[in-house]
């Protein structure tokens, strides 16, 4: 069970985080702003992190698999590596933009 899940966090684990930071970033540019904090850079960074582990967990897991759960795990790679990209994206712009600014 835990071999399976481990497989397919590919498909499971970046686009929940790239919800999560998206639901973040919606919040925590109030606090940054208040605090004078970067929480947003600091969620998102950490998001990041989680997300390209468990990229890399399904992708390089070594135990054979068939042809079938080969095709879903390359399947989940390539999607887990757009939703990578949305979020290093999101954290360049958290970084860069001023939240008081909103």
């Amino acid at each position: 069970m835990t071999r399976r899940l481990l497989r397919y966090s590919g498909l499971a684990v970046p686009p929940l985080a790239w919800a999560i930071a998206t639901q973040l970033g919606q919040i925590t540019p109030y606090t940054d702003c208040r605090q004078h904090v970067p929480l947003t850079s600091a969620f998102c960074a950490t998001l990041l992190f989680v997300s390209i582990v468990g990229t890399a967990g399904s992708r390089l897991f070594p135990t054979p698999v068939g042809r079938v759960e080969r095709f879903v795990v390359d399947a989940g790679f390539l999607i887990a590596s757009a939703f990578v990209f949305a979020l290093i994206l999101q954290g360049a712009a958290s970084m860069l933009l001023d939240p008081c600014q909103r």
